[in-house]
């Protein structure tokens, strides 16, 4: 940077905290931002300023609304003007003339000022500066659904703020390696969650805490000791989350993935597509870069040694494949193994795919010989907040402070600073710039992120300096209106289950509005307004997609004012018409077990059924006669079955229970389960009084006298004696004194 213009920037940075009377606490700090996500690797990027834009070290601006290219070339940025070259230097500075400017960079805006540097001797990369409030309003409406419950939403929004903090004078990226920022598309309910709670983050022991967060903890949140192997902290700790959404996620993999007596390379397919790719991904990184992989088989996949929080932290694959460059003397494939052995489970996870193995909460793992399935709860790795356990705390009446102080154990909120700087009007050379008061909103409205609209918002009130040398203000010629309609807050709500579609977006100014939808081949359906005068504010429509297919579409929003000036807009929605599944699924009876108590002669029936069915439960006997039914048609809830019956009726022998189970989609089931019935013998003593013996013989020892009459159990039978039981007296005595 050229020296004139640093030292200039500093004077001006203290002038103006002199002049607003703030300190440096109490000043929000700017965060600078590498843009990534959605620009990726390029060589050369449109941009296009609303407002002007200062390119830093020279005289020349960017012009409101003009379209410019910035282009790597020989390790060196460029600047285009159609043909024209601006400049070409080592990195470029982009400054904003006025805070409310944004710049557009391939159809996404973003506020603040910008530096483009080349990248991996390759590409062009722009790095975001901005205050770290705006940056906020770009970050939560992408890490939480912005049309939750706003205590939500300030909840986020303070522990993004947190985390943001912790890469003050570091550059951070748009990605989910930090967190999502999409620049200046906003959303009105996160960007007043963001203003609701302006500067305030969370401390633990008067220092800012790690802000960590996820989609969902599964129902019980994990320490970071566990998770990351850091020394535990107070505020991270293992508990249960009643309100947590607990995101069921399940994925199978077949054991043989491609069929052995394929032999051609090109009909080699595996089974599991998507699940194999990430595979393929994984080892192309780790050895195999450049390789043409095949996987044939996964006949190991485990998951173990769970932690205090109940996350598996261990893991165990085996992969078997092919690579098209290795090949035995005859010309087949030679067959190659990966095996890992209580490696992490979280490189089990990478392999496998983290969309596929959601969390590390794993509930049921199940083997067979040909697949293998995992289950679990939980999306992602479950320390500090929920996003989903925020949503419902928030629906359930709980403020955003108290949601905070649940996921963040014994942490306080602290506001760290209050106030902006005021903006300094940059200039190119050394003359003293213009100073401006920042709105006390901030930015102005978002534009629609595809075609954002042209015209740079009015300067603000110039204010004098403390030292009473004012600076005069820049008085200019009234000029025709240049500036187009500002399209903002744009959303296309998609009911797929009713059918319906609305539309609704802002305009800044009174102007003739044109509404249509257009498929994917760009040709125009219908119209739902043209050249409507509209005034100012807020326009809603809504559109039956009934007789639309399944696929993507068009919102085409035409804006044009009294000067006939134009913006436009062309955001997309998607048709994805709700099919009703049919059910071809019987139900699963399990957990069969029948008992019986012959001294009682009453048997049970325990059984389990996973969905609502019509049950008809029935005995029948040996020869397949049905004796009795239990339930017949009766339509019994998912659950545990418990029948109890008598087996007074049935003589002994062997009896079978069968089930039949029949769904709501007719579906059926049946399962049956076999008992028997052995009824015990009893008799009458009748001799006065008859000696047990404790074998069946005359000459045993006699253990005990009953009398006649008695009733005796017969137990068993040996020669010409009788095993029975009396009482708690067991012993053998004569048949001739039992009838």
């Amino acid at each position: 940077m050229n020296r004139i213009v640093v030292s200039f920037l500093s004077f001006f940075l203290l002038f103006n905290l002199f002049i607003s009377g703030a300190s440096a606490d109490t000043i929000e700090p700017k965060l600078q931002i590498k843009l990534v996500n959605y620009i990726g690797n390029q060589t050369q990027l449109t941009i296009r300023p609303t407002g002007d834009y200062l390119i830093q070290g020279s005289n020349l601006r960017l012009k409101n609304g003009t379209s410019y290219m910035v282009k790597y070339d020989s390790n060196r940025i460029i600047v285009l003007e159609g043909s024209t070259t601006l400049i070409q230097s080592d990195s470029v500075n982009l400054i904003p003339s006025l805070e409310t400017n944004y710049l557009t960079i391939n159809n996404r805006p973003y506020l603040g000022s910008f530096r483009f540097i080349p990248e991996n001797s390759k590409y062009v990369r722009p790095i975001n500066e901005v205050f770290i409030e705006d940056y906020l309003k770009g970050v939560v409406p992408f890490e939480m659904m912005a049309g939750w419950n706003k205590e939500a939403l300030k909840s986020q929004a303070v522990a993004a703020r947190t985390y943001a903090l912790s890469y003050l004078n570091k550059v951070m990226d748009d990605t989910i390696n930090y967190q999502v920022y999409g620049g200046y598309a906003w959303h009105p309910n996160s960007t007043a969650a963001v203003d609701e709670t302006k500067g305030e983050v969370v401390k633990s022991n008067g220092r800012m805490i790690s802000a960590v967060f996820s989609a969902s903890n599964g129902g019980k949140t994990e320490s970071n000791a566990n998770v990351w192997g850091t020394s535990p902290v107070a505020y991270l700790t293992i508990k249960t989350d009643e309100f947590d959404a607990k995101t069921p996620w399940t994925f199978s993999v077949k054991k043989q993935q491609i069929n052995p007596a394929t032999i051609a390379w090109e009909q080699m397919k595996e089974t599991d597509a998507s699940l194999t790719s990430s595979i393929k991904t994984w080892m192309l990184s780790h050895g195999y870069a450049g390789k043409d992989i095949r996987i044939t088989a996964i006949p190991i996949l485990s998951l173990t040694t769970p932690t205090s929080g109940g996350r598996v932290s261990k893991g165990n694959i085996t992969i078997e494949f092919l690579t098209k460059d290795k090949v035995d003397p005859s010309g087949l494939f030679t067959p190659q193994k990966l095996e890992y052995k209580n490696v992490p489970a979280s490189q089990v996870r990478a392999m496998v795919g983290i969309r596929t193995m959601l969390s590390y909460l794993v509930t049921s793992a199940t083997e067979t010989t040909e697949a293998i399935t995992v289950s679990g709860l939980g999306d992602g790795h479950g320390v500090g907040l929920s996003q989903w356990g925020a949503k419902n705390r928030a629906d359930a009446g709980q403020k955003y402070n108290e949601i905070l102080a649940f996921y963040y154990d014994g942490t306080t909120l602290s506001k760290e600073y209050t106030e902006r700087p005021q903006f300094v009007i940059p200039s190119s050379d050394a003359s003293t710039p213009s100073v401006v008061e920042t709105p006390a909103s901030g930015a102005a409205a978002p534009p629609v992120v595809e075609t954002p609209a042209s015209g740079a918002a009015a300067p603000s009130v110039v204010e004098t300096p403390a030292n009473g040398v004012a600076i005069p203000p820049v008085v200019e010629t009234p000029k025709a209106d240049t500036i187009a309609p500002m399209i903002s807050s744009v959303k296309v709500s998609v009911d797929n289950a009713k059918n319906k579609t609305t539309i609704s977006f802002n305009t800044d100014e009174k102007a003739k509005i044109s509404i249509y939808i257009k498929d994917s081949n760009g040709k125009i359906l219908t119209y739902l307004a043209q050249n409507v005068l509209t005034e100012r504010g807020t326009t809603t429509k809504e559109y039956s997609t009934s007789p639309l297919a399944n696929g993507k579409y068009f919102v085409g929003i035409i804006a044009i004012d009294e000067s006939n000036n134009q913006a436009s807009t062309l955001p997309s929605f998607d048709v994805k018409k709700i099919v009703p599944v049919k059910d071809t699924t019987a139900p699963k009876l399990t957990g069969i077990k029948v008992s019986v108590n012959n001294s009682s002669n009453q048997g049970t029936l325990i059984f389990n059924s996973n969905e609502t069915a019509k049950l008809t439960v029935y005995v029948k006997d040996s020869k397949g006669k049905i004796l009795t039914y239990l339930k017949k048609d009766a339509l019994t809830k998912a659950g545990t079955v418990t029948l109890p019956y008598s087996t007074a009726p049935y003589a002994n022998g062997k009896y079978t229970v069968g089930i039949n189970a029949v769904d709501p989609s007719n579906n059926k089931s049946s399962a049956a389960a076999s008992f028997e019935v052995k009824k015990l013998k009893t008799g009458k003593v009748i001799v006065s009084l008859l000696h047990v013996r404790t074998s069946a013989s005359s000459k045993a020892k006699i253990i005990g006298v009953i009398k006649k009459n008695q009733t005796v159990t017969i137990l068993s039978t040996s020669g010409g004696w009788y095993r029975i039981s009396y009482g708690k007296l067991t012993g053998f005595v004569p048949k001739t004194a039992v009838k």
